[in-house]
C-alpha cells in the first residue's frame, strides 16, 4: 500500500469517541490539539468525551478556534454531573450537545467489576470511585422513571444514546425501549471492553434491536493487557464480530486521548487500516467510519 493511499483512509472519517484534556486522569492533547490534527488529516468531525463533564461546551469553543472540522460534544451520566440527571441532559442539548452516554466508570456493571478484580486497574483513579454503582433499572428490572424521562428528553432534543459501561441486561432493555420512545440512535460502545465483555451473540442481539456496535483502538493497545491476553480481543475476533453484526450495524472509533497511547486520529487510521488488512471493503470501510457515526450525529 502507498503512503497517499494510507493518508486517505482518515479522509471525511467521523471519530465519535475522543478523550481529551482537562480530565480526572492525564490526557494526550487539549481540545483544540486534537480538533487541529483531526482537521489537518481531512477528518470530517470528531466527538469531545469526558466521563466527568459536559464537552458541548468545549466543543462550541473548539470549534471557533478550529474551522476546519465539525466538532461535537455531549454529557456522561456520571456522578460528577449528578448521575441520572434530566438536568444535566437538558443543559447539554442546550448547549448544542449531540450524544448522551449512560454511566460508565460509575456504572453498575463496571464498580461491581473492579471490586471482583481489584488489580486489574480500570478505576476512576484520582477521582473518588463510588461504592454503589448506578443502574438504570428499578427492582422489578424495568428502566427507572427518571430514565424514561432521560429518554424523552434525547426524543425532543434529537440526541443519540450510548449504553455507556451498563451490563448486557441494562443494554439489551435500554435499546429496545430508547428506540420504541423514538430516540434517534443508540449505540454500544466497545463491547470487548473487559468489564463488559459482550459475547458475539449478545452484540448480534443489540443490532438486531437496532443498536449500532462500537468497536475502538484503545482497547487494542497492549498496555491493557500486560498479565492476562486471554483477555485481550484480536483484531481479528473483533473482525468474526463485525462479521456477525454486519457492517451495517458498526462504528469503528479511537476512544483514544490516554497519554500512553497515540494521538487521537493517528490511532484512528491504524484502527482502519486494521480492519482493511482483515479484507473490509471500502464499502465496509465507508460505512463503518463515515456514514454510520455521521447517522449517530444527525449530520
Amino acid at each position: 500500500m502507498t503512503f497517499e493511499s494510507y493518508e486517505e483512509l482518515l479522509k471525511n472519517t467521523v471519530d465519535i469517541h475522543i478523550h481529551t484534556t482537562p480530565d480526572y486522569t492525564p490526557r494526550l492533547m487539549d481540545d483544540i490539539e486534537v480538533a487541529r490534527e483531526a482537521a489537518e488529516k481531512g477528518m470530517r468531525a470528531i466527538v469531545l468525551k469526558g466521563h466527568i463533564s459536559h464537552t458541548a461546551d468545549r466543543a462550541y469553543l473548539t470549534q471557533k478556534v478550529v474551522p476546519g472540522v465539525q466538532v461535537y460534544g455531549g454529557v456522561v451520566l456520571n456522578d460528577p454531573v449528578g448521575g441520572l440527571n434530566p438536568a444535566a441532559v437538558d443543559a447539554s442539548i442546550r448547549m448544542g450537545g449531540r450524544i448522551v452516554w449512560m454511566p460508565t466508570m460509575w456504572s453498575k456493571q463496571h464498580v461491581d467489576h473492579v471490586k471482583e478484580h481489584p488489580s486489574r486497574g480500570y478505576t476512576t483513579q484520582k477521582t473518588p470511585f463510588p461504592k454503589v454503582g448506578i443502574t438504570i433499572l428499578d427492582g422489578d428490572g424495568k428502566l427507572k422513571p427518571v430514565v424514561r424521562e432521560i429518554l424523552d428528553l434525547c426524543v425532543e432534543g434529537d440526541q443519540a444514546l450510548s449504553c455507556g459501561h451498563l451490563s448486557i441486561t441494562e443494554a439489551l432493555i435500554l435499546v429496545t425501549e430508547a428506540l420504541k420512545m423514538g430516540v434517534r440512535s443508540v449505540h454500544v460502545g466497545h463491547p470487548e471492553y473487559e468489564p463488559l465483555n459482550y459475547s458475539i451473540e449478545n452484540q448480534k442481539k443489540l443490532a438486531d434491536a437496532g443498536a449500532y456496535i462500537e468497536h475502538v483502538m484503545a482497547c487494542h493497545l497492549p498496555f491493557w493487557f500486560p498479565d492476562d491476553h486471554n483477555l485481550y480481543w484480536s483484531s481479528a475476533q473483533i473482525w468474526d464480530s463485525i462479521l456477525a453484526v454486519g457492517t451495517e450495524r458498526t462504528i469503528l472509533s479511537s476512544d483514544l486521548g490516554m497519554i500512553h497511547g497515540p494521538t487521537p486520529a493517528d490511532g484512528f487510521r491504524q484502527f482502519i487500516q486494521t480492519f482493511k488488512s482483515h479484507g473490509a471493503s471500502q464499502r465496509d470501510l465507508d460505512l463503518m467510519t463515515r456514514d454510520n457515526p455521521s447517522r449517530v450525529l444527525g449530520i
